[in-house]
Order: structure tokens, then C-alpha cells, then sequence
């Protein structure tokens, strides 16, 4: 691979994994800067769930940048509970739900050399075990399951800085193969974000550099057939999040730049509607919809005037009544909304 290739796939990959966290800086830095940041009490938090008024059910996993672990929180803030235990330089990213919400796909990532592995978890925690094989050189990032649970797609890029493209593979980590491949003309294309509709008719994933374009969100057959763009190439799109009856997509816009904001759009990529925007510099991203479709989490830093934390919000699926759900982390990201395993009590906001 040529040195400007090399650069061009670092600068995909970080963007990915990063997914536009200008936001995000080391856990040291941020865990500086939050004791800085604007600060809300608990109470004022309280009487934002009671305004928003909203039901509140399932349970939403996400990652939190300053621990690098993974947490799980009833949608009104209450049952925070941490799921993983990393030693230092290794981050836990991308929870996954499975349809019934008794499984967490995770990866386990690291960011020295980013390394990533996808594993396995019962929705406590407990019983993590690794899916795919250490296959020397390849990293494996963010998992998601097929609607009916057989399969997963996942990312997966080249040894030595290559590219990335969507695999798919059985549930039990066999049987992995190509489902869209990276390219190198016109120019280097990197995909990322692979996320199955829950009609099990379509996937949809990020398509970095395409034609020159930052990015988009590109939709194909579930066979990976017939892949086309449905975002419009300056809104810079990634990370789409399908509605549950694979009506519409969410997604956030300014990839690589800031004052990302969150957008709605139906599956063929026609009325796309403006749902989250903060002031300059500001940021909304990591949109996923409650299995109910009525309602968007998401992750912003619109708290923090010196951008070096983001909090767990929640908004109606119109992108009305927006408020902060109160959890302990201050970095949230990777934001997954599934369903809450049997057993867990149903919840209000």
C-alpha cells in the first residue's frame, strides 16, 4: 500500500471508530475537563424526564469513552449498571442488542494498534466470550445482528492499515465472508457501520470516501447487492440507526467536522428532516431508535461548554421533547436502545 493510501484508509478508520468525536479526546484530558464543564443537578435532570412525559421502555447500552467500558441504563437514568471490566488500554465499544435483548455484541478494541475483536455477552454481563478468531493483521469492529439473530454483520479491515468493508457471518462467529467490499478506484472507499433492517431485506452502512465524498450512508440488498447512497453528499452522513419497522433511518450529519446534528429520513432517502441541532460547536450523534420507534437516544455535548463530555439524551421520534436522561458517564458514546431482557420491570419517564 502506498504511504498516501496508507494515510487515507488511518484517516477513515479513525474517523469511524471515533464516528466525528471531535468531542472526544484521551480519557485523561476529558476527565479533566468535565470537572470543568457545566454541571446539572439531579433535580433539574428529574424535572426534565417529568416534562418530557414519555414512556420509557427497554434499556439502552453505550460505551463511555473515559472509563472505556460499557454500561447499561434503564431509559429514565434509574439501573445504571456496568457490564465490563477492561484493564487499562483496552476499550470495550459498540453494544449490540440481540431481538430478545438476553445477548450484548461488543467489541473488545485496542486503541494502541486498533486491534478489535467481537465478543459476546449475556445482558448482565456475565459469560463474555470471544466470536471471531484472532485472525492475524484483521480488526473487526462494530457487530450487529440480522433480525431474526442467525447472522451478524460486522466491519472488518485489512491487515497493515487496509481497507474496511461490511462481512457477514453466523451468529456463532462461523461462516465469515465478504458482504461489500472497500475499493481503491476511482478512489479509496472504506465501509463502516453495518446495521441489518429490521425487515432482514436491506443493510445499511457509512461509505467513506467514495468519489472524493467525506461520507454518506449507502443502503444494499441484504445480500449486499445493489449498494447506492440515500444521504446527499454534503450532509457528510454516518451512522444510521433503522426505525423498527424499517420505515425511516436516523443519522448524523458532519462526520469528520463539528456541530454534528442529528437527521430522519425515510429508508429510500427521500424527506430528510432536521431532528437535533445545538449551537455551534456543538454535537448530536450516535442517534438509535427504542424498539418502540417512538422514541431516538442519542449522545450530545450540548452541557458542556468546553466540549469535553457527552451525555446520554433521549427525544420523541419527531425530534420533539429532548432531555437528558441522568446516568453517572460523562463520555457516552456507541449508543444501542434494545429491548429489556425478561424479567426487567417496564419503566416511565
Amino acid at each position: 500500500m502506498t504511504r498516501a493510501a496508507a494515510a487515507s484508509a488511518r484517516l477513515a478508520v479513525a474517523a469511524a471508530l471515533a464516528l466525528g468525536c471531535l468531542t472526544i479526546s484521551a480519557a485523561p484530558a476529558l476527565a479533566a475537563g468535565s470537572r470543568t464543564a457545566a454541571r446539572v443537578g439531579t433535580g433539574a435532570l428529574a424535572a426534565d424526564r417529568v416534562a418530557a412525559n414519555l414512556p420509557a421502555e427497554g434499556r439502552i447500552a453505550f460505551t463511555d469513552f473515559t472509563t472505556n467500558q460499557l454500561y447499561t441504563v434503564n431509559p429514565d437514568g434509574t439501573g445504571l449498571v456496568q457490564l465490563t471490566h477492561e484493564p487499562a488500554g483496552i476499550a470495550a465499544r459498540w453494544p449490540s442488542w440481540s431481538r430478545d435483548g438476553s445477548r450484548i455484541l461488543f467489541v473488545r478494541w485496542k486503541p494502541s494498534n486498533g486491534a478489535g475483536r467481537i465478543w459476546i455477552m449475556n445482558a448482565n454481563g456475565t459469560g463474555q466470550q470471544q466470536l471471531t478468531p484472532d485472525a492475524a493483521g484483521f480488526r473487526d469492529y462494530q457487530p450487529s445482528y440480522t433480525p431474526d439473530g442467525k447472522r451478524i454483520v460486522f466491519t472488518r479491515c485489512a491487515p497493515n492499515d487496509g481497507l474496511c468493508a461490511i462481512w457477514i457471518m453466523r451468529a456463532d462467529g462461523t461462516h465469515r465472508r465478504l458482504l461489500v467490499p472497500s475499493s481503491t478506484t476511482p478512489t479509496e472507499t472504506n465501509n463502516f457501520d453495518a446495521a441489518a433492517s429490521p425487515d432482514g431485506h436491506h443493510i445499511s452502512f457509512t461509505r467513506f470516501g467514495f468519489h472524493g465524498i467525506t461520507s454518506q450512508v449507502w443502503v444494499a440488498d441484504i445480500n449486499g447487492k445493489h449498494a447506492h447512497p440515500v444521504t446527499a453528499a454534503r450532509l457528510e452522513a454516518f451512522g444510521a440507526s433503522w426505525s423498527p419497522d424499517a420505515s425511516h433511518i436516523a443519522f448524523a450529519s458532519n462526520s469528520n467536522r463539528a456541530q454534528s446534528s442529528i437527521y430522519v429520513m425515510r429508508a429510500n432517502g427521500t424527506g430528510v428532516r432536521l431532528l437535533a441541532a445545538s449551537p455551534w460547536p456543538h454535537n448530536n450523534l450516535f442517534a438509535a431508535y427504542a424498539p418502540s420507534g417512538d422514541q431516538i437516544a442519542f449522545s450530545s455535548d450540548r452541557r458542556h461548554r468546553d466540549l469535553r463530555g457527552l451525555n446520554l439524551f433521549a427525544m420523541r421520534a419527531d425530534g420533539t421533547r429532548q432531555h437528558p436522561i441522568a446516568t453517572g458517564p460523562k463520555g457516552v458514546i456507541d449508543v444501542s436502545w434494545g429491548p429489556a431482557p425478561s424479567g426487567t420491570p417496564r419503566t416511565r419517564g
